[in-house]
């Protein structure tokens, strides 16, 4: 097959950031690394940059089929930029199709769709100036976070506030730096666990758990945790869990992923609390997919706990939409 790769890569080609203005670009490695590796498989691949170009440059290019990792650019439905052009042009493509990327991508649209099917989600408003009246069992301490952006962007230490001021004034700040409203939500003391789920139809990998090193009060898995992580963090894959944290972890997984239309790919992450019940954050349909170590390859490691090699884990998200084609 003649592979189109679509991708976004960051403008100063390095795999660690000092701000996270390109936080869910790919470096060229990582661009490197899965070209190659769908190359491995005996396909011709075409790369090309998710730009204003694109359009042009897909008609010229002739691909059959797609291997979409673009974050896109801009507003809140940037993740839906590429797909939706390709279901206009007609050409199948992996993953997620615009309607499941953009939802996924509002944290509060998200936690909304996945609590309707009984999956547990944090207390949480969506403040859009800072003033907004919170709910009356509002708890302490709370986490307040960009309400569409991934890769950590906006979430750091000072993201958790223990009292309404201090909440108030890091939404102000938030919604400054990052122009859109702001998901605050009730902190969730427990585990931090992340879930691979690959194929079509999906199953669950391994979870993963991430364990702080020399835990904060309230840990939070921020942006500069992920750029320092060999020293902040250690990944337990699989994570040591009893039969019950196992089946329920798997359970929320798996009705998240359906509810949100997701398909071949994607990583959700949850806290679970200390009576077992995983708390839903948020899911991720364009989860970071280098080597491990470059930019964000946590779904590389949780799928190589399952026995499954890069190029093999590149191959059978290909491969989901090669089945799809006519």
């Amino acid at each position: 097959m003649r592979v189109g790769f679509v991708y976004n890569v960051r403008s100063s080609g390095r795999s660690n950031l000092s701000s996270d203005d390109e936080a869910e670009f790919d470096d060229p490695a990582t661009i490197a690394a899965i070209g190659d590796a769908i190359a491995s498989h005996g396909h011709d691949v075409v790369r090309l940059e998710a730009d204003a170009t694109l359009p042009m440059a897909l008609v010229a290019a002739n691909v059959d089929v797609v291997f979409n990792i673009a974050e896109g650019r801009g507003s809140r439905s940037r993740e839906s930029q590429v797909p939706a052009l390709l279901d206009l042009l007609d050409l199948p493509y992996t993953g997620s199709d615009a309607v499941a990327l953009g939802v996924s991508l509002d944290k509060s649209l998200a936690k909304a769709v996945v609590r309707a099917v009984g999956v547990a989600t944090p207390l949480g408003i969506v403040m859009r100036v800072g003033d907004e009246p919170l709910p009356e069992d509002f708890g302490m301490p709370a986490v307040v976070k960009p309400l569409h952006e991934g890769s950590s962007k906006g979430i750091t230490s000072d993201s958790v506030v223990t009292d309404e001021g201090q909440l108030r004034e890091r939404a102000r700040a938030v919604i400054g730096r990052y122009g859109q409203p702001v998901l605050c939500e009730e902190y969730v003391v427990g585990r931090e666990i992340t879930v691979g789920l690959l194929g079509s139809p999906a199953r669950v990998l391994p979870p993963m758990e991430v364990t702080f090193i020399d835990p904060p009060e309230y840990p939070v898995y921020s942006f500069d945790v992920k750029r320092q992580w060999e020293r902040l963090v250690r990944y337990e894959v699989p994570a040591v869990l009893d039969d019950g944290a196992l089946a329920a972890i798997t359970s929320a997984s798996e009705r998240a992923f359906a509810a949100l239309d997701c398909r071949d790919v994607a990583r959700i992450d949850f806290r679970l609390d200390p009576s077992g019940v995983p708390h839903f954050l948020e899911c991720n349909p364009l989860p970071g997919l280098g080597p491990h170590g470059h930019g964000l390859g946590d779904l590389t490691l949780i799928a190589e706990s399952a026995g499954i090699s890069f190029e093999g884990l590149i191959g059978e998200i290909l491969d989901c939409a090669l089945r799809r084609m006519p």
